[in-house]
């Protein structure tokens, strides 16, 4: 399944691919992490609430950026992950930014880590809604186009989900 529609920010085209055909060599990761069926989220000090994710850093797989990532910013020890989708992000002057969305479940949490742009961390029993995310100034920007609603209504009946 393939989507494309415009970005969170002005002038951006995201193309959307569940298909792992269509995936190519990323340099961020997105992690939906499920904890006891539970969505774990971090709030950002600047952007607000958002999915785990970030930038892979050099010799790393995404995989292995995708677990690092939820550990910086949550605290939270990946057990199990697998790729989900991959969006690519458009817009002129820039070179596109391919991102990997993984599930993961998470097999214990910790303390977080400290000396990161975390400030809090919390388990949704719900993920919030596509809606609440779009409305809400709680919520980060970047969650706000339609990546969001498209993967959770991909991980709702995932297994990492269930309790």
């Amino acid at each position: 399944m393939r989507y494309e529609f415009a970005g969170s920010y002005p002038g951006q085209q995201v193309r959307l691919s569940f298909a792992r055909c269509d995936f190519q060599e990323a340099g961020y990761v997105l992690v939906f992490a499920f904890y006891e069926g539970r969505l774990l989220m971090t709030r950002h000090q600047k952007r607000g609430w958002e999915i785990p994710g970030g930038t892979r850093e050099a010799g790393e797989f995404t995989v292995q950026t995708a677990i690092r990532e939820v550990y910086e910013e949550t605290g939270a020890e990946v057990c199990a992950i697998e790729p989900l989708g991959q969006y690519v992000i458009e817009a002129d002057g820039m070179a596109p930014l391919v991102k990997t969305i993984y599930v993961a479940e998470i097999g214990a949490l910790h303390p977080l880590p400290e000396g990161f742009e975390t400030e809090e961390v919390r388990l949704f029993d719900e993920p919030p809604t596509p809606e609440a995310v779009k409305a809400g100034a709680e919520y980060s920007l970047i969650l706000k186009d339609d990546v969001y609603a498209h993967a959770l209504e991909r991980v709702r009946g995932h297994r990492f989900r269930a309790r």
